[in-house]
């Protein structure tokens, strides 16, 4: 269970810098708005890259948090119509086919960080690595939130499943 609280910490600190990224996304965009309508002899054309690549950060950042909480869009209809044992055992397999696809977009994001050493953004001229990391990063932890989700649920005896359809409607 030290894995588990070691994760949350980081996931602790990953809300903060998703607070803050979409933040500043937030006022890099309403500048824009206000410098395209109301100053229009004025021009920040970094602004569009800036939102662009805070937006592809916020996804990625923010699916890896919606992963430890198990908030990733699904289908659980299939899940809960099946005998519990079966709809455990199909909610399990389908946690280890997303860990697969998270190493492999670990993989890929690892590739394309350092392809991104070879480009630069047009407008604000850094190294698209810093881009791409984004991809990377968000597959790690995805791959750990995953990993400590399982450990918990597993560790409690909570159900696997997930959520219920009383826990989303309440009481009938």
């Amino acid at each position: 269970m030290v894995f588990v609280k070691v994760v949350d910490k980081i996931n602790a600190l990953a809300e903060k810098l998703l607070a803050i990224i979409l933040g500043v996304m937030a006022v890099v965009v309403m500048l824009q708005v206000l410098v395209r309508f109301i100053f229009e002899q004025f021009s920040v054309p970094w602004s569009e890259e800036i939102a662009k690549y805070l937006m592809i950060w916020l996804t990625f950042i923010g699916s890896a948090i919606a992963t430890r909480k198990a908030k990733l869009i699904a289908i659980d209809s299939v899940v809960f119509a099946l005998p519990r044992k079966w709809g455990e055992i199909l909610k399990l397999s389908a946690h280890i086919v997303s860990l697969v696809f998270y190493v492999i977009l670990l993989i890929v994001g690892i590739e394309w960080f350092q392809f991104g050493f070879t480009e630069t953004a047009p407008v604000l001229k850094i190294s698209k690595a810093y881009v791409y990391a984004s991809m990377m990063v968000g597959a790690a932890l995805m791959i750990i939130n995953t990993l400590a989700y399982l450990i918990e649920t597993i560790h409690n005896g909570d159900d696997i499943r997930g959520v219920t359809v009383e826990d989303e409607v309440g009481p009938i």
